[in-house]
């Protein structure tokens, strides 16, 4: 895939806004070996590079890889265990994706989590199991303070009671540490039931909601003694309203680890469309609202943001290889803090060709 970008903020700035034209080639590559009739090798990976054509400064380092890159393996024993072992990695640049992020052009960062999922299939009754080991390196010396690696345990079990509905519980906890002196060490965890349904032949419901906690050792140089402990939630609702139209809506609130505190609180809502105008045409409506309000103080300058946005996109498929994509995004963010409001606007344009 050959990607055109333009954005007309790349450094989330309120007075001094940037614009540039971003070209980003990408190549995708998904493949199974089906090593025994049960047993498969799974990889996935996409990698891309970025070339911003007025600010060469910002260009992609080595590559990027796209968040759903892994390497995975399937074995089934016995006919009721499924172990699947696995490696997900991601190298990644956009600092849109952090809501507390203002005045920045680039956030390198490489997200590896490698570990293991057993799920025990009882018919009805399912139990799945899993452990990972997750590192977080930031490429950059201004954000090395996030540098940290997480052990991370998981677990649930789910019963299914009829055709359409499933219930289910599950919890989650990880031991944190920091590699430089900044941040806090901690523990996070959360537990709570969930619900998942089928409305109809053309609705699905889920519900999922519970008791968190963050707690930390206070030993860090930030100086946030904040500790979390409060609810998590989501709901999430898809409908296919005919053969042309469907369509999803998700809501829901949970805390995070921050950047420069011990967590942030993120409340969040968001809706997306797609429309098959026709056997080569389509096209699909999201937009988000969010906040994410900062644990800490105000001297130690964390955040109350709130962000919203949204986009359309046009897909048009040539032929049975060729397609082209075209899209606009608008973001747009409002803080408590000073100069660290604003806007961003972008246009993109893409061919892709699938081998």
């Amino acid at each position: 895939m050959l990607g055109v970008e333009y954005n007309d903020n790349i450094g989330l700035s309120q007075d001094h806004r940037q614009s540039d034209l971003i070209l980003r080639p990408t190549v995708e590559i998904d493949s199974v070996w089906q090593v025994t009739t049960l047993n498969a090798l799974r990889f996935n990976i996409g990698i891309g590079y970025a070339d911003y054509t007025g600010h060469s400064d910002l260009n992609t380092r080595s590559i990027l890889l796209d968040p759903g890159s892994q390497i995975a393996f399937d074995i089934y024993v016995g006919g009721v265990l499924k172990l699947t072992f696995h490696d997900r990695f991601a190298i990644l640049q956009n600092p849109i994706d952090e809501p507390n992020l203002s005045n920045t052009a680039r956030f390198d960062r490489f997200q590896n989590s490698a570990g293991l999922t057993a799920l025990f299939d009882f018919n009805d009754l399912k139990v799945v199991l899993g452990y990972d080991h997750f590192d977080y390196h930031a490429f950059s010396s201004e954000f090395d303070f996030l540098n940290r690696s997480e052990e991370q345990m998981f677990a649930s079990a789910s019963v299914q009671l009829s055709d359409a509905i499933i219930v289910g519980v599950d919890g989650h906890t990880s031991l944190i540490n920091y590699q430089t002196g900044f941040n806090n060490d901690g523990t996070g965890w959360g537990a709570g039931p969930f619900l998942e349904a089928t409305l109809s032949n053309y609705t699905t419901l889920r519900v999922s909601g519970g008791f968190q906690g963050m707690n930390f050792d206070h030993k860090g140089a930030s100086g946030d003694t904040s500790d979390f402990s409060g609810w998590y939630g989501n709901v999430t609702v898809a409908q296919r309203l005919n053969q042309y139209w469907s369509h999803s809506l998700s809501a829901g609130h949970e805390a995070r680890l921050g950047l420069e505190v011990n967590f942030s609180e993120y409340t969040y809502a968001r809706y997306l469309a797609q429309w098959q105008i026709n056997p080569r045409l389509s096209a699909s409506i999201e937009g988000f609202v969010e906040s994410a309000n900062e644990s800490g103080t105000s001297v130690q300058n964390s955040e109350d943001a709130f962000r919203w946005g949204g986009g359309v996109s046009l897909a048009w498929r040539l032929g049975n290889k060729v397609s082209v994509d075209l899209g606009y995004h608008y973001v747009k963010k409002n803080s408590d803090l000073v100069l660290r409001d604003y806007y961003q606007n972008i246009g993109t344009l893409a061919l892709k060709y699938q081998f």
